[in-house]
Parts: structure tokens; C-alpha cells; sequence
């Protein structure tokens, strides 16, 4: 009888222990999708709550199922996720907002989308203050975060963010000087541009790279109001050509890169933090 009194009492406790760990993982509790809209209420255990709103400006296919998004704790501490980070030293994730979000489509879903997709999150587990170093940063799965902050707002803390695809979010202390967040977010941009150019127009893509050069020369001139106004003329140049000389479609099989939606993310977020010199 004790022996099968013992095995019962594991079993218990391995149990209680499965169970724990799956209550640090949650789908969301309330996905709402209208058109081109998806309104999401995630609450994880600890009370770590937040609103998440994707814009897109044309969706096909777009459902709660072929979303393929999630939400989970995360420890801020561990280096699964510090590592993952530019700079341990300078960034770290919100210790008061340990969530991390993945949004990763079936690749048999059929779910797709046209340039820039917005991001916005809303959380009152953070405050938002002037000069707060807390931003939105993106990685592709247990790839490298990047920010693609684009504004923030009080509310608690709003932070809104745009992609040109996906994969996980999350909240972050940057307390790196803005010039550095700049001149990173520069080489993010010609890189991109660099690796893009084969699928642009070779016109077009000499214009675009003139106007990266012009926004480099800018910078280092110390003229960020120009720089900013030359950032939005490079938008509009992509605008004016997506779709026809840039491709400007992401699709959930991957087949295709919306090389315009990521550029202009990409320039978005330049934007922002040229804004903070």
C-alpha cells in the first residue's frame, strides 16, 4: 500500500508540475477580427495584461486561425533572450512586462498582405514618462530584436510599431545614446536596400540608394530635420512604385518578400528616432 501511496503522490505532483508550466503560456482571450483589423486582449497569469492591434492596409485570408498568434511570460533574465538582443548592456526587456508575443502564420493558410502592417500595443503594467527609454522591438523566430518603434503615447504605455512581416514582439528598456540607435538604424536601412536590390527596378533602386546616400550624408552633417524630410520622400518613391517595380506582397508560404513594406519599416523607425536628437 505505500508503495502505490508513493507512486500516487508523484504522479500528483507531476501533474501540479505540468500544469504550472502550461499556465505561463496563454493564447490570447479575446481575438476580434474586422476586415483589415485584428483587435486582441491578451491577459497572462501574474496580471500581465495588454491590447494589441494589427492594421494591415489589404489582408486576404485574414482569420483568428491563420493569425497564428500566441502570447507567453518570459524570464527577462534568461540569456535565451538577452542574447538575442543588440546589446546586453544597454537593453534589457521590461521587467514589468514579461510577455513576448509571436505572430507566425501556417504557411497552408493562405493568409496574406500588402505593404506595411501596423503594430500597436497598450499595456498598464508600464508607465509611460518623458524620455522613456521603452520601445518595441521585433525579431523573426529566435532571431535577433530589433526596434521598429514609430511613436508612443501616455495611456498607460502605448508603443506602435510597423513590419513588412513577421514574427515576435516584445517590450524593452533601450538606454542606448539616440545617435547610436540612429546610425544602427542607418545601416539596417542600406543593408536591406543591399540585399533587396536584385528584385527593384534597377532605376528605381539607383533613386532609392541616392536617396539613402543623401540621408547618410545628412546624419552625419547633423541635419536630422532634412535627413527626416528626405526619409519621407524615400517612402513616397516606394509608394509610388510598389507593386509594379517593388514587390509589396508577404504571404504566409513565404514564397515572396514584401521588400516594400520592409523598407518603409525600416525608414519608419529611422524617422522615430532621428525625432528624439
Amino acid at each position: 500500500m505505500l508503495h502505490i501511496k508513493n507512486i500516487t503522490i508523484k504522479v500528483m505532483a507531476a501533474t501540479a508540475i505540468l500544469f504550472s508550466t502550461l499556465s505561463f503560456a496563454s493564447e490570447p482571450l479575446s481575438v476580434n477580427v474586422q476586415g483589415n483589423k485584428v483587435e486582441v486582449f491578451i491577459h497572462l497569469p501574474g496580471n500581465i495584461s495588454a491590447d494589441l492591434t494589427l492594421q494591415f492596409e489589404n489582408a486576404v485570408g485574414l482569420t483568428k486561425e491563420s493569425l497564428g498568434l500566441t502570447a507567453e511570460l518570459i524570464d527577462v533574465s534568461s540569456l535565451d533572450i538577452i542574447d538575442r538582443l543588440p546589446n546586453g548592456l544597454n537593453i534589457s526587456p521590461a521587467a514589468a512586462f514579461p510577455m513576448m508575443i509571436t505572430i507566425e502564420p501556417k504557411p497552408n493558410t493562405g493568409f496574406s498582405f500588402s505593404g506595411v502592417a501596423t503594430v500597436d500595443l497598450h499595456t498598464h503594467n508600464l508607465e509611460y514618462t518623458a524620455g522613456t527609454p521603452l520601445r518595441l522591438f521585433k525579431a523573426p523566430l529566435n532571431g535577433e530584436f530589433k526596434d521598429i518603434t514609430t511613436t508612443m503615447g501616455s495611456g498607460s504605455y502605448r508603443v506602435r510599431g510597423t513590419t513588412g512581416k513577421f514574427s515576435q514582439f516584445i517590450i524593452v528598456a533601450d538606454l542606448r545614446a539616440h545617435l547610436v540607435v540612429v546610425q544602427q538604424k542607418l545601416n539596417d536601412l542600406q543593408i536591406a536596400l543591399n540585399e533587396f536590390s536584385p528584385q527593384i527596378n534597377a532605376a528605381v533602386y539607383s533613386e532609392l540608394l541616392q536617396d539613402v546616400n543623401d540621408i547618410s550624408q545628412l546624419i552625419s552633417a547633423q541635419d536630422y530635420t532634412m535627413a527626416s524630410n528626405k526619409l519621407n520622400a524615400f517612402n513616397r518613391r516606394i509608394n509610388d512604385n510598389r507593386g509594379i517595380n517593388i514587390p509589396d506582397v508577404w504571404r504566409s508560404s513565404r514564397d515572396i518578400r514584401n521588400i516594400a513594406g520592409e523598407l518603409m519599416a525600416f525608414s519608419k523607425t529611422l524617422r522615430f528616432s532621428l525625432r528624439l536628437i
